[in-house]
């Protein structure tokens, strides 16, 4: 087969993170860079995603809204059918039981939500969304024909459950290109960058603590932190300790806060992937994470690396960052060589392998 024709299912297209970025990103990568590969992509008729241009091999083909489930199992294996594809791509852990006899690909970012208290503190409808996912999570493994892993981490934790798979990194190129102009030297007073959140692995009390830490020697530094606008109730933070908390942001905004930052810190006890680290990479902003996998994986030696249950070492990593200038221009400069894994056009040259594989096989 010279030409493959690939379905991809766009449910999340349009949301601004998580599984909307990824697909947002796959569907860029696909459209610059595999001009070989036919790509439709089945959109929500009501989502808010534009694509950059569509190239002729790139078709958008909007449904009705449905919720995930009857989405995933009734109406892309239908869609995929009619419009003569040769493979399905289902990029969100989970696949649809019957695929109409095509054959699919399923992405695999993490197995964080098979863990026994993954669901501890959801809502009655969280726990129903949840249940679908671990359900049609193991039709993926068992029925698909290709399966892609975002790291080794993920690729290690799936073959020890016999599932082999293919390693395909994520990509924030897309992201990247939304950077706004802005005024040259930056936004004045200097900050640290955290994406944080009340999930317990998100880490963020900790570096709270290491923050207040290096503020005694760095009173010019404040601390920024993105997806908790209630964060100073929650961890009884005062006004004049120069800590900030923001609501998620748009794209160009948290654009500009990253390539503004003076250090990312990507310190999460656990991740599927570690998206801040490229995201500070691809800005030019040296990165502090923790010395787990796949943050370790992702960081590729690009990063200080600290034990993220010891906010003594958190601050003592960001002291090190904020006080010596050619210790943050090496990491600037590692961190730029490291994104080269990360481009769109790595992503779609090794998706483009694996979707010819899965339609070329018998």
């Amino acid at each position: 087969m010279t030409r493959p024709h690939v379905l991809v299912d766009g449910f999340f297209l349009g949301k601004p993170y998580g599984f909307g970025r990824f697909a947002g990103e796959l569907v860029r990568a696909l459209s610059l860079h595999a001009p070989d590969v036919d790509v439709s992509v089945a959109v929500p008729e009501d989502t808010a995603w534009v694509s950059e241009g569509t190239p002729e091999h790139v078709t958008l083909h909007r449904l009705p809204p449905r919720n995930l489930i009857v989405w995933e199992q009734v109406a892309i294996p239908a869609l995929a059918r009619r419009l003569g594809c040769h493979v399905i791509h289902f990029p969100y852990n989970t696949r649809a039981v019957h695929t109409r006899g095509l054959p699919s690909v399923t992405t695999v970012h993490d197995l964080v939500f098979l863990e026994p208290d993954a669901a501890a503190g959801l809502t009655p409808k969280e726990r129903v969304a949840f249940g679908y996912a671990r359900w049609a999570f193991k039709y993926a493994t068992l029925r698909s024909e290709a399966v892609v892993s975002v790291s080794e981490t993920t690729a290690r934790l799936l073959d020890e459950r016999g599932v082999a798979s293919s390693v395909v990194y994520n990509t924030v190129d897309g992201f990247a290109a939304s950077l706004p102009e802005r005024p040259a030297g930056g936004s004045g007073r200097r900050y640290v960058l955290h994406r944080g959140g009340t999930a317990a692995h998100r880490n963020t009390g900790r570096v709270i603590e290491a923050f207040r830490q290096v503020r005694r020697e760095h009173p010019d530094v404040d601390l920024k932190v993105i997806g908790v606008p209630d964060g100073a109730a929650v961890w009884d933070v005062g006004p004049d300790e120069g800590i900030t908390f923001l609501p998620r942001q748009t794209d160009a905004e948290l654009a500009a806060l990253y390539a503004d930052s003076a250090c990312v810190l990507a310190t999460s006890l656990e991740e599927g992937f570690g998206l801040p680290i490229i995201e500070g990479f691809v800005f030019g902003a040296p990165v502090v994470t923790s010395d787990r996998d796949p943050m370790r994986e992702v960081a590729g030696g690009a990063a200080r690396l600290v034990d993220p249950t010891e906010a003594d070492e958190i601050a003592d990593a960001l002291g090190g960052v904020l006080a010596d200038p050619s210790l943050a221009a090496a990491l600037r400069a590692r961190g730029a060589e490291r994104y080269r894994d990360f481009t769109a056009e790595q992503v779609a040259g090794r998706m483009r392998e694996v979707y010819r594989e899965v339609a070329a096989a018998p």
